[in-house]
């Protein structure tokens, strides 16, 4: 992709990251959410991960006074009910918006690439012989995915089971995706369709059965429903590791993100 047409597939493609936050407000039990007049998205899953409790901006140019009306919200809700929050921006923050953060304690930075490609052409296929099995999982089996999704991020079980419950999984739009080779779990994912746009998000294998594929042929099959579906681009914030990896698979780093986080 030359330069314009991957900015203006980020552009895009941000703006659906956005709407895909707002549906997954709207599906998760006790979730809140709004945006205010300038766009900028208060979500607020209380879940125990920063990511999922966030002011965010889609914005090039964030409005500083809008996250900060928002950042007072989100940290009088935080303080109420015990999670944590975090602010979540395209590119860097500014001056305003980072001596905000810090009033909330929120003084640490983290970033991650921001990565688009066209939905376009054919799948690549699993190596042949490769004894993988990627299948979608029913809302019932919301306790398998978070079981497998625990062990490739290091967390309890129990904080994946409560965001991705049987309602949200069960949401259309929403995929939840497990591999198994031999019989055994080995890798998630999930994907996730607004605005012709996928979402490829949470995807990870458990410890013992890296460095094997598995988390590649996941990100093939949500791909390939994606496209399957009607969605033209896909998109991901992908962690420095795996920016090699995506990039195999048709990716392109469009922008980075920057989350102002509890340190």
């Amino acid at each position: 992709m030359d330069p314009k047409s991957l900015g203006d597939r980020a552009d895009a493609a941000a703006h659906a990251f956005g709407s895909a936050m707002e549906k997954l407000v709207g599906v998760v039990p006790g979730a809140t959410g709004r945006r205010g007049p300038q766009g900028t998205l208060l979500a607020l899953t209380r879940s125990h991960i920063p990511a999922l409790n966030v002011v965010m901006s889609t914005a090039r140019e964030p409005d500083a006074g809008e996250c900060a009306d928002l950042a007072a919200v989100a940290a009088e809700e935080a303080g109420r009910h015990g999670f944590p929050w975090s602010i979540r921006l395209r590119g860097g923050p500014d001056d305003a918006i980072v001596r905000k953060a810090g009033e909330y304690g929120l003084t640490g930075k983290s970033e991650q690439p921001f990565m688009v490609m066209p939905l376009t052409g054919g799948s690549v296929l699993p190596p042949e012989g490769e004894r993988v099995r990627v299948r979608a999982l029913s809302g019932a089996e919301y306790n398998e995915f978070a079981e497998v999704l625990a062990a490739g991020f290091g967390a309890p079980p129990v904080i994946i089971s409560g965001l991705y419950t049987p309602a949200v999984l069960d949401a259309q739009g929403i995929t939840a995706y497990v591999a198994e080779a031999d019989g055994v779990a080995v890798a998630a994912g999930l994907g996730v369709v607004v605005e012709g746009h996928l979402g490829v998000i949470n995807v990870a294998t458990t410890p013992q059965h890296r460095g094997k594929g598995h988390a590649r042929v996941v990100v093939e099959k949500i791909l390939m429903d994606g496209r399957a579906s009607g969605a033209h681009t896909a998109y991901l914030h992908a962690t420095d590791e795996a920016v090699g990896l995506f990039e195999s698979l048709g990716f392109r780093t469009a922008e980075t993100w920057t989350s102002l986080i509890g340190s």
